[in-house]
């Protein structure tokens, strides 16, 4: 398991959060899947202490970039990013939020630090009212006989396919998303899905529902489904033996960028001990480099 050391001397807290952001995603939002967790430390005698195996200490600032990423994913030792080339580094004095990444724009950055930010600063200004018509994992969610309620994100399909084929007591389809939920909530009104649908920006993805869904949607359209806005940062409590799927709320991009890594791990594992007699679902099949 390989953890990414942050070496953070300043008070620049939105420089870390979009630092600890990077590290997960690359310039072009896609996740990146080469750390398993993330500590910052105060100074390189810290880093040291707890340093192992194949971590990469790097300070505030610093994006890896794929070359970077390429030469040392694979490798076996601690790995530095100090006096490294491919290393993009942003202004320790500068902040990094969303007003100071539209001033940002304004510099003469080179391509690669412009497309870091003006990709994130798109994807954050619109997260709050995106659609996502595809799953961006793995369609299944693993069914436990003992609960009996369902809460699932309203995104995609995924939601919908795992309760055609599983009984609860009670079906609920949630999220943070205004726009999300009412779309999907007006979709499971409609008798039959129609053969084109155009969805208006910002939209993840294609009007393509996979077959599956397309055969079992008369048996979705009479199911009796709830939707609720649901925001799960705000730790919610769910009735006792739920099963709730969120997929990768507490990694997703803009809420890592606005609440920092250490914050959203903090906030899952509340949501865990405040719904002790829950399973929550996150998104699987992820190989960390």
């Amino acid at each position: 398991m390989r953890t990414a050391i942050i070496v953070n001397n300043t008070n620049n807290l939105s420089l870390l959060y979009f630092t600890q952001t990077k590290l997960f995603y690359n310039a072009h939002n896609k996740a990146i899947h080469l750390f398993k967790d993330c500590v910052t430390v105060e100074s390189y005698s810290q880093a040291k202490q707890i340093a192992k195996g194949n971590d990469i200490v790097l300070e505030i600032g610093d994006v890896l970039t794929p070359e970077f990423i390429d030469k040392y994913k694979h490798s076996s030792n601690v790995v530095y990013t100090k006096d490294q080339p491919d290393i993009i580094r942003f202004d320790k004095d500068k902040p990094m939020d969303e007003k100071s990444l539209i001033k940002e724009l304004l510099q003469p950055y080179g391509d690669y630090k412009r497309i870091i930010i003006s990709k994130l600063l798109k994807m954050v200004t619109e997260s709050a009212n995106k659609i996502y018509l595809r799953q961006t994992e793995q369609l299944d969610i693993e069914y436990n006989p003992g609960c009996k309620h369902f809460y699932g994100l309203a995104s995609g399909w995924k939601s919908m396919l795992h309760c055609v084929d599983h009984q609860y007591e009670t079906v609920t389809l949630f999220d943070a998303c205004d726009r999300q939920l009412n779309f999907a909530e007006a979709l499971q009104t409609q008798m039959s899905l129609p053969l084109d649908y155009q969805v208006d920006e910002p939209v993840m993805g294609k009007w393509n529902p996979p077959q599956k869904v397309i055969d079992s949607w008369h048996t979705w359209h009479s199911m009796d489904v709830k939707f609720t806005k649901i925001n799960l940062l705000e730790i919610p409590i769910f009735p006792k033996h739920s099963l709730i799927w969120m997929s990768n709320v507490f990694g997703w991009e803009p809420n890592m960028y606005r609440y920092g890594y250490d914050k959203l791990k903090y906030l899952e594992n509340q949501l865990a001990e405040t719904n002790s007699e829950c399973i929550f679902v996150r998104q699987k099949g992820i190989n960390y480099g």
